[in-house]
């Protein structure tokens, strides 16, 4: 059932280069992608950042596990593409490409669909990237460090903590009901394991909760943890070139915003745009298709 139900994003332990690396560039990082990717719409911008994120997740040998969260959202942000393409996010008026059936396919809605969907992948790659090779105690304590406020950084490191605890008791749930003879594949099998999963997160809560007033978590004064993370020149330097790299692609991005604006060339023909929103719904329609087909079983 878990390859029905996945909840990928979280630690993957490892020992690559991105795994020895601090936690500050990483976030550093991640915060950059999107200024660089917010900074503009010229899709061929945004789709090497995106093969950058590729790179260094593959660099950072977790791209098995990215592979599900691409999985997961790569059909549903598919979507986009469908929904600009006959009504983009642009001033009218829109130059018409081509009709598709009683709808009319816009040349700004394909553009405008494409960098939507580039966006997020680039900020997804990145964010995961600092999720998947980076333990949670150490982004707590870097976060504290940041002089960010230790009930907020708690709330972050324990949601990150908490993902594959409820994906643990969620598989045993269901393997209990299929011990016992219940439905136990599809989203339909879901629905009776939701009460025991969630009373079990409530317990769960309250104990912490408990646990956390026993150790003072409200008091004032510095914190401490288990973990302790150092700060190399190396971490300083990547973190700077992340800045710099982030700076500079701002500046050339609005610098040259009217020649890196391409919502006025007709760079892809009419067919091949009618193939690309068709590729688009067909595999997300069939992805809900799927879903439903696997709730009603």
């Amino acid at each position: 059932m878990a390859q029905y139900l996945p909840l990928p994003v979280a630690f993957v332990q490892g020992n690559s280069f991105f795994h020895r690396l601090h936690p500050y560039p990483k976030l550093i990082w991640a915060v950059c992608s999107l200024v660089l990717a917010f900074s503009t719409r010229n899709p061929l911008f945004l789709f090497i950042l995106f093969v950058v994120g590729i790179v260094l997740i593959v660099w950072a040998q977790v791209l098995t596990t990215y592979k599900r969260v691409l999985a997961i959202l790569g059909p549903i942000s598919l979507s986009l593409i469908v929904f600009q393409a006959i009504a983009p996010a642009f001033p009218q008026p829109w130059i018409p490409i081509t009709r598709l059936g009683p709808f009319t396919i816009y040349q700004e809605g394909i553009y405008s669909g494409f960098s939507l969907l580039l966006r997020a992948w680039v900020g997804v790659n990145f964010a995961a990237l600092m999720v998947l090779t980076t333990h949670p105690s150490d982004l707590f304590t870097s976060l504290q460090r940041l002089g960010v406020p230790h009930e907020l950084n708690f709330i972050v490191s324990a949601s990150i903590q908490l993902i594959p605890i409820v994906q643990r008791e969620f598989m045993l749930v269901l393997s209990a009901q299929r011990s016992r003879g219940m439905k136990a594949t599809g989203f339909g099998a879901a629905i009776p394991s939701i009460v025991p999963v969630f009373a079990g997160t409530i317990e769960r809560v309250q104990q912490l909760s408990m646990s956390l007033e026993s150790r003072a978590f409200g008091s004032k004064g510095n914190k401490t943890s288990l973990r302790e993370v150092t700060v190399s020149a190396k971490d300083y330097l990547l973190s700077l070139l992340g800045v710099v790299v982030t700076v500079l692609g701002v500046y050339i991005a609005v610098s040259n915003r009217e020649a890196l604006d391409w919502s006025e060339i007709a760079f892809i023909p009419g067919w091949l745009s009618v193939t690309i929103v068709l590729m688009a719904a067909g595999i997300f329609v069939g992805i809900m298709v799927f879903l439903w087909r696997r709730s009603v079983r």
